[in-house]
This record gives C-alpha cells, sequence and structure tokens, in this order.
C-alpha cells in the first residue's frame, strides 16, 4: 500500500510539471506552482526529484524529442512523392497521421519542445525543427527549379513560413486538449499551409508563375 500511494503521488507531480513547463516554460516555471497543482507541498517534491532540472528531464525526454524530430521529417520528405499536396493531410497521408497522433497523445511535451524548453538542453529543438524543414523544402524546389530557384528572398520566405508553422501548433495545442478539437484545427491549418506551400515551391503544378517568387528581374534595367 506504502508504495502504491508513492507511485500516486509521483505521477501526480509529473502531470502538474508537465502542464506548468507547457504553460510557463521551464525558466519561468516555479516548483511552488507545481507543488500548488499536485496537491502537496514543494518539500515533498525533493522526495521524488532532485530538482526543477531533474523535474524537467522525467518528462521531456531524448525518446520524445527524436521521435518528434523523425516524424517531422518522414512528412516533409513526403511532400516531395505527392502531386497534390492538399491530399497530404491526416486523412490522405500515413506520414500526416502519425505526426498529428504524436501531437495529440504527447500534448504538453510537444508544447514545451516548442516554446517552452529555453533553459535546458532541448532548446535548440525548436530551430533544428525549423532548419530541418527549411533544408527539405529547399531541396524540393532546386529538385524543380535548379538551384537558382533557391534565393535569398525565397530562404528568408521559407524560414519565416516555417517559424510561424510552428507558432501555430503551439497555439492550437495550447487552445484545445481534446483530440477532437486539435485535429479539427489541423485539419483547417494544413488546408490553407498545403496550397500556400505548394503555391510557393512549385507553382507551375497549380498554373502559378515561378518568377513571381524570385524577386524583381534586375536585367531590365
Amino acid at each position: 500500500m506504502p508504495q502504491r500511494l508513492k507511485q500516486e503521488v509521483r505521477e501526480r507531480l509529473l502531470t502538474a510539471a508537465a502542464a506548468v513547463f507547457a504553460e510557463q516554460g521551464f525558466e519561468k516555471a516555479r516548483l511552488t506552482d507545481v507543488a500548488e497543482r499536485a496537491g502537496t507541498s514543494s518539500s515533498n517534491i525533493y522526495k521524488y526529484v532532485a530538482d526543477k532540472e531533474a523535474l524537467f528531464y522525467e518528462i521531456v525526454t531524448p525518446a520524445l524529442a527524436g521521435r518528434l524530430l523523425r516524424l517531422l521529417r518522414a512528412r516533409v520528405r513526403e511532400l516531395r512523392s505527392i502531386g497534390n499536396w492538399l491530399q497530404a493531410d491526416a486523412s490522405g497521408s500515413e506520414r500526416a497521421g502519425a505526426l498529428l497522433s504524436f501531437w495529440i497523445e504527447q500534448r504538453l511535451v510537444v508544447l514545451i519542445l516548442l516554446r517552452g524548453a529555453d533553459g535546458t538542453r532541448y532548446a535548440h529543438v525548436r530551430k533544428l525543427m525549423i532548419r530541418e524543414m527549411v533544408r527539405l523544402a529547399s531541396g524540393y524546389l532546386t529538385d524543380k527549379g535548379g538551384e537558382q530557384a533557391l534565393t535569398p528572398l525565397m530562404g528568408f520566405m521559407l524560414e519565416r513560413t516555417f517559424t510561424r508553422t510552428l507558432d501555430t501548433i503551439a497555439d492550437t495545442l495550447s487552445e484545445y486538449s481534446d483530440a477532437p478539437s486539435i485535429q479539427s484545427a489541423i485539419s483547417l491549418f494544413w488546408r490553407y499551409q498545403l496550397a500556400g506551400l505548394q503555391s510557393l515551391l512549385d507553382p507551375d503544378a497549380l498554373g502559378g508563375d515561378r518568377q513571381a517568387f524570385t524577386g524583381p528581374d534586375q536585367s531590365s534595367e
């Protein structure tokens, strides 16, 4: 019985800490906030973990961070082989579905990695995600239009686009906690984002004008 009670307290602490880290970020989170949410005392936390950092690493693990990155890479790579990107949402893409399922199942961990990991060994994960999306999108772009298609202007737009992508995902996971609402919100976002990305990276597929994305034609000066 005592051991079962100890495990119950530990689980309450981890659940409370995950919520506090997701809401406030590691640097601003306080153990007093965790204790209050868990219904225990601050001193009791130290029976289970050495400090705030140790508590954080009980929640955000290398396995979870690595899985997030692998699922993201697989999802972006898949876009190279899909003709109509509007079909690449969770209903039409197994990899998109797997990524969305991970976001839902590990909602608080993903939120922490997206905007609450400053001051920890995972502070680089957000920038790495953006860099990976830019890298894979740039590869798609040069496959379609050659090296000249990857202009400084295009590089800037890709970096800003994917930065806002992560912000939107984080906002969604912060606003909604139930699976149906998250699925509906992400579905709406992907409908908008995928059409925009295909227009940006492969305008020929939509009857667009690639020159519109390569900057002004200086040869006419």
